[in-house]
């Protein structure tokens, strides 16, 4: 199992006490068009947390859904075969430097694409140690070095926020860039009319994880 086992522990019982891990829906409507051009067969969420993005992706095709956290006992294990996408999102800030290179080669060996989001940013809460719960922080240049190391395309994807270094490892197909924009305006414009009635969180749903 690739990264630091006593954090894996720290979050392990983090998730067993309360909600965390659920910021990724946030990233639904930026990264759901990139997966509706690339019709991925399967889809890992890795680093899942408490396993809210899957369940909001609401795709008009069906691909087989996975999700892997050594923190969280029922997604303990990766799977066993190679996915045609896997989702990284606001988790490797959260592995030692140490151990990420173990981390991202794990990743690159799971999947033939990626979809990969890292925060840049200071986290608002601390470790029992006193370290910031970002124990990782560097900038976005920083990342696209490190990352480049093990997957062989890297191009910037866009996020919710600026703090946020976005990349999807494999390029569009020829007149994907005008699909891409008008799916996105797509998304702004649901996003936007949900949120002038209050309704632009009504979709997000808890998985059976909070249950385990």
């Amino acid at each position: 199992m690739p990264g630091g086992s006593d954090l894996i522990d720290y979050y392990r019982g983090t998730h067993a006490r309360r909600v965390y891990g659920t910021s990724s829906v946030k990233y639904v409507r930026y990264l759901r068009p990139e997966i509706r051009l690339l019709r991925p067969r399967s889809i890992l969420d890795y680093g899942c947390g408490q396993s809210l993005f899957l369940d909001c992706l609401d795709l008009d095709f069906a691909p087989k859904l996975l999700r892997y956290d050594p923190a969280i006992a029922a997604y303990a294990e990766p799977p066993a075969e190679r996915v045609d996408l896997l989702v990284c999102i606001d988790v490797l800030e959260h592995v030692e430097e140490c151990d990420l290179d173990d981390v991202l080669a794990h990743m690159a060996g799971l999947c033939r694409h990626a979809l990969i989001v890292v925060d840049t940013r200071p986290a608002k809460h601390t470790l029992p140690d006193g370290r910031n719960a970002h124990v990782t922080l560097h900038e976005h240049a920083w990342w696209r070095e490190r990352l480049g190391r093990h997957f062989a395309h890297l191009e910037p994807v866009a996020t919710p926020r600026r703090s946020r270094a976005g990349f999807r490892t494999w390029a569009r197909q020829p007149g994907d860039a005008r699909r891409y924009r008008l799916l996105r305006a797509r998304e702004d414009t649901v996003h936007y009319a949900l949120r002038l009635v209050g309704r632009h969180k009504t979709r997000w749903k808890v998985s059976a994880t909070r249950k385990t």
